[in-house]
């Protein structure tokens, strides 16, 4: 037991109240957090972000090359028969 639960002679289910309590908090800040993400769309364009982080440039160069190449390989992919 904890010293101030001793001193003070306070049961240990007066803490789990506590503490269950701040983690019910945090759930819900949590799937308040992920709901709003999702109205707000910031799940939208995932695979679209990845291309932008490689370009500095304001025009986007390197990411167009970067996503022409990836879907030009997706493509080639798709279209070998099995064999």
């Amino acid at each position: 037991m904890c010293p101030n639960c001793i001193l003070n002679q306070a049961g240990l289910s007066s803490g789990l109240y506590v503490a269950f309590g701040i983690c019910a908090l945090f759930f819900v800040v949590g799937i308040v957090a992920i709901l709003w993400a999702f109205r707000n769309g910031e799940f939208e364009e995932v695979e679209e972000i990845k291309y932008d982080m490689m370009d500095d440039d304001e025009k986007g160069i390197l990411a167009a090359k970067a996503k022409a190449a990836v879907d030009r390989a997706r493509l080639a992919k798709n279209a070998r028969p099995i064999s």
